[in-house]
């Protein structure tokens, strides 16, 4: 009998001991299904109705567009003028919940002041919303921002670096952003925690610029993308201008070029057009010639940097490397002009410039220096400011932390007026 007991027992014990490690485990899977979803709920209302700050497209010399997001019922519409008495009122365009106005006739080299509003509601004003037209080829002295990588779930690192931006002296008047600018996925849930939250003092003030990574392809870009930028032709790759100089965002997907053959074709006819600015900046996610943890990327190098050094591009800037690296200039794939550094006068090649450690810097994987590379630093948040004053561009990177000079090259040309 003793031992049937204890058989019974013990039988009774295990399928409890099974039971409560199957609740257990489903109780787990739970809190951290739980838990993987609470970056994924949307962030509190800056307001009712009003869930994203103000932040500007595509500013050019006489029109610039303001995007926001809200719910308020209220006619969305924008007031604007060279002093915070305004003036002038536009209508905005609605996409569900998404505004955008397009604010035309504004004249060139010129500070404006705007709010945005909701019927009779002011959803956002201050003197901090203002901006400043491009005062277009005349202007040859400005200066904009790079980075890249920024759009991380954790605040820590993208805050600083917005933070060491608006305290940069002289202050970026544009920024340019190379690829993955919402980790993981791309998705339109996701930008406002992880971009335009952390970011709108800054995207408030200052045109930006972004340019597809493989991140931002993971979710469909014709319903993510670009429903929250508004960009010339097809939001994937497109150009402007900018004081004396012409920028060129291209589209690397996850490696392999979107619509390769028509970007290529785009591409060449760009640049052949825009021969005569005094300087030609390229951006996109993937580097092509890189020592970093990353690999070279042969579609940039096989479509992409023929024709860069063809037409004669100045600087190329990527991201995808969380570091920061800068090569020598190069020409067909080699090293020119090296003995000049860091101070190039009319050098024979283009320079490549690495700039994604704006939020995530990488960790244990560092660059090497090689062939190519004049210089790089590794684990550490950082962006990279580009001024142009008439002949001479001038390229610094800082540390987001400590506003540290971490590089500086400057490039003058002789063949351009100073």
């Amino acid at each position: 009998m003793r031992s049937l007991i204890g058989t019974s027992a013990t039988r009774w014990l295990t399928l409890a001991l099974l039971g409560a490690l199957a609740l257990g485990v489903a109780d787990f899977a739970e809190a951290k299904k739980k838990k993987k979803k609470k970056h994924d709920v949307p962030m509190a209302e800056i307001a009712p109705g009003y869930m994203r700050a103000p932040y500007l497209q595509a500013l050019g010399t006489d029109s610039v567009t303001v995007a926001w997001v809200a719910s308020d019922t209220g006619e969305p519409m924008v007031d604007f003028g060279p002093t915070t008495e305004f003036g002038s009122t536009v209508s905005a365009q609605s996409n569900d919940a998404h505004r955008a106005a397009t604010l035309r006739g504004l004249q060139p080299g010129t500070w404006y002041f705007y709010q945005v509003r909701a019927g009779d509601r002011v959803l956002a004003t201050g003197e901090g919303l203002r901006f400043r037209t491009d005062e277009g080829s005349a202007d040859r002295s400005f200066n904009f921002f790079v980075t890249g990588d920024i759009g991380s779930k954790k605040e820590q690192g993208q805050i600083p670096t917005g933070a060491s931006i608006l305290r940069a002296d002289p202050r970026p008047e544009m920024g340019i952003l190379c690829g993955d600018i919402i980790y993981k996925k791309g998705n339109s849930k996701n930008y406002d925690r992880r971009l335009m939250r952390p970011w709108q003092d800054l995207f408030s003030q200052m045109s930006i610029w972004p340019a597809l990574g493989n991140h931002d392809w993971k979710s469909d870009p014709a319903k993510n993308w670009e429903k929250e930028w508004y960009l010339p032709n097809n939001e994937h790759y497109y150009s402007f201008d900018y004081g004396n100089a012409h920028f060129i965002a291209l589209d690397t997907r996850d490696g392999d070029l979107y619509d390769r053959e028509n970007q290529v074709r785009w591409l060449e006819r760009d640049l052949a057009e825009h021969q005569d600015a005094d300087w030609l900046f390229v951006y996109y996610h993937h580097p092509g010639i890189t020592c970093t943890y990353k690999k070279y990327n042969d579609a940039v190098v096989e479509y992409f940097i023929p024709l860069f050094d063809r037409y004669r591009v100045d600087v190329a800037f990527a991201g995808h490397a969380h570091t920061y690296e800068r090569t020598y200039p190069l020409y067909r794939g080699e090293v020119v002009s090296e003995q000049q550094d860091p101070q190039y006068v009319d050098p024979q090649g283009t320079i490549y410039i690495v700039s994604g450690a704006g939020a995530k810097p990488k960790k244990k994987k560092p660059t090497t220096l090689c062939g190519p590379t004049a210089t790089f630093r590794d684990n550490t948040l950082l962006w990279t400011q580009v001024l142009i004053e008439g002949s001479t561009c001038t390229i610094r990177t800082w540390t987001s932390e400590g506003d540290e000079l971490v590089d500086e090259v400057i490039i003058r040309k002789t063949d351009v007026s100073g």
